[in-house]
């Protein structure tokens, strides 16, 4: 009979005993560089968008600082 490996009052050399498969090794791997790439996406999706990049111009510019209707 096989020993199963219980987490209730484990100790480290239970813990050590936990063996990864390929394919979960791989999945993780996968789903990390999604994660990454979804982040890097937003990040760049808000500095275009939010905070777009404008040329500066020479000539100073004035704004209103009154409301045009009263």
């Amino acid at each position: 009979m096989p020993k199963v490996i219980t987490f209730d009052k484990g100790s480290k050399r239970r813990l050590k005993q936990i063996r990864w498969k390929l394919f979960e090794i791989l999945s993780l791997f996968l789903f990390a560089i999604l994660m990454f790439a979804a982040g890097l996406l937003v990040v760049i999706w808000e500095l275009r968008h939010v905070h777009p990049a404008r040329e500066p111009s020479k000539v100073p510019q004035i704004r209103d600082t009154e409301p045009d209707e009263p």
